[in-house]
């Protein structure tokens, strides 16, 4: 099964996740991989062969900035996937989101307690 990173309106190698040193590394080793055949990347899409592979990906960025990270990727989803998409895609949302709380202002707290709620009721059901 391919593995995707995914972002309905900007690809997540743009510079809205590369500002950081770490991040432009990461988004330089995503054009490796992508040249290495190791992944496929287009607009919207970056799709890894393998789940070890964007595993190992991930691994470049160093562990002290991966919750941020992933809450910055599961930002741009909220901003970026329509709302049937986004429906469809609530716990993987809500889980990224809830990497990074601990950095989150008092009103988008307030927002992913509101997803975290929703997806409660949507494993309930």
């Amino acid at each position: 099964t391919a593995a995707i990173i995914r972002s309905s309106s900007e690809s997540l190698l743009s510079l809205d996740l590369t500002n950081s040193s770490a991040e432009r590394a990461y988004a330089s080793s995503i054009e490796e991989f992508e040249g290495e055949g190791l992944c496929e990347v287009d607009d919207e899409e970056c799709r890894f062969m393998h789940d070890q592979i964007q595993s190992a990906a991930f691994e470049l960025i160093s562990p002290e900035q991966r919750d941020s990270f992933r809450g910055r990727i599961g930002s741009i989803l909220l901003r970026t996937l329509p709302p049937e998409e986004l429906e469809t895609s609530l716990f993987e949302v809500v889980d990224l989101l809830n990497c990074a709380a601990s950095n989150a202002t008092d009103e988008e707290r307030d927002e992913l307690a509101r997803m975290n709620l929703k997806a409660g009721i949507k494993a309930s059901e």
